[in-house]
C-alpha cells in the first residue's frame, strides 16, 4: 500500500474518530443501579461512601513510555510520534475536516467541534506502524486530562453513529460514500466502542478502516487498524493494542 493511500485512510479515520470522540466512551454500570437504574432501597443505615479514586494525571512522557512497549501484530514496536509531529498532524486534521463538505452537515459539525484534541488541557501521545509489505497501518493514541463533561457524555454515541452511518464526503472536487459500522468483541476492556468505516470511491475500491476507543483510569485509548489481510485480523489488532496497552497502565 502505497503512503498516498495510507494518509488517506488516517485521514478518514480521524473525521470518524472524532465524530465520536465528542460522545465520551461508557463505563459499565454495576450493582443494583444497573439491574434498576436506581439505588436499591435499604432500611439499614447508609454506609459511608466510598470516595472515587483520582484518576493518575500522566504526563506525554509516561504515555509516550507505555507506547514505546508495545508491538504491533508482527513483532514490530510502534514507532512514537513526536510531541510536535503529533501537534502537527491534529493541526493538519483539522484543516482537512475544515475543507471537507461532508453530509449529513450534523456529521461533519461534530467531527469539526469537540473532538479529544481540541479540549484543553488534554495531553496525548501517538504510536504507529505501517507494514508495507502487508500493506496495513496499525495506530493507537493515549489521551488523559479529559474533563468531567467530556467523560460523562455517553449518551451520544450510538445517536452519533446511527446519524453518521452513511455519509457522503467531497474533498477537492472528489466525492465518495462513507459508512460506519458498529462491532463487537473488540478486545476486553468493558465500554469498548468499536465500528468499521468504509469509504467506496468512485474506481470501485473500498477503503476499510477499524476504530476502537476505550476509556480506562482516566486515560482515553483509540486504537485504528486498516489494510492487512482481512477484517478479522485488522479487529485483532486493534484489539491487541487497546488490552496490551491497559495492562501496562494498571
Amino acid at each position: 500500500m502505497k503512503t498516498s493511500v495510507l494518509g488517506t485512510l488516517a485521514a478518514t479515520a480521524l473525521l470518524a474518530m472524532t465524530i465520536t470522540a465528542c460522545g465520551g466512551t461508557s463505563a459499565p454500570a454495576t450493582g443494583s443501579q444497573a439491574a434498576t437504574g436506581a439505588p436499591a432501597a435499604t432500611t439499614a443505615s447508609a454506609p459511608t461512601p466510598t470516595p472515587t479514586p483520582t484518576p493518575k494525571a500522566y504526563t506525554a512522557e509516561e504515555l509516550s513510555a507505555v507506547l514505546a512497549q508495545l508491538q504491533d501484530s508482527s513483532g514490530r514496536k510502534l514507532s512514537v510520534m513526536a510531541s510536535s509531529d503529533l501537534a502537527g498532524s491534529i493541526e493538519q486534521g483539522k484543516a482537512l475536516i475544515a475543507s471537507m463538505d461532508v453530509q449529513p452537515a450534523e456529521c461533519k459539525e461534530m467531527a469539526a467541534s469537540t473532538g479529544v484534541p481540541a479540549l484543553d488541557g488534554v495531553v496525548m501521545a501517538a504510536g504507529q506502524s505501517l507494514d508495507a509489505a502487508a500493506g496495513s497501518m496499525t495506530m493507537l493514541t493515549l489521551a488523559t486530562g479529559l474533563d468531567e463533561a467530556f467523560v460523562a457524555g455517553t449518551a451520544a454515541q450510538e445517536q452519533q453513529l446511527a446519524a453518521c452511518s452513511a455519509m457522503t464526503m467531497t474533498v477537492s472536487g472528489v466525492t465518495a460514500d462513507v459508512t460506519l459500522t458498529p462491532l463487537d468483541a473488540v478486545g476486553t476492556i468493558p465500554g469498548t466502542l468499536a465500528f468499521r468505516t468504509d469509504t467506496f470511491l468512485s474506481d470501485g475500491q473500498v477503503q476499510s478502516v477499524i476504530t476502537a476507543q476505550a476509556l480506562q483510569q482516566g486515560v482515553l485509548f483509540t486504537a485504528v487498524a486498516a489494510g492487512g489481510e482481512s477484517e478479522a485480523e485488522a479487529v485483532a489488532r486493534t484489539g491487541a493494542l487497546l488490552d496490551s496497552a491497559a495492562a501496562l497502565l494498571k
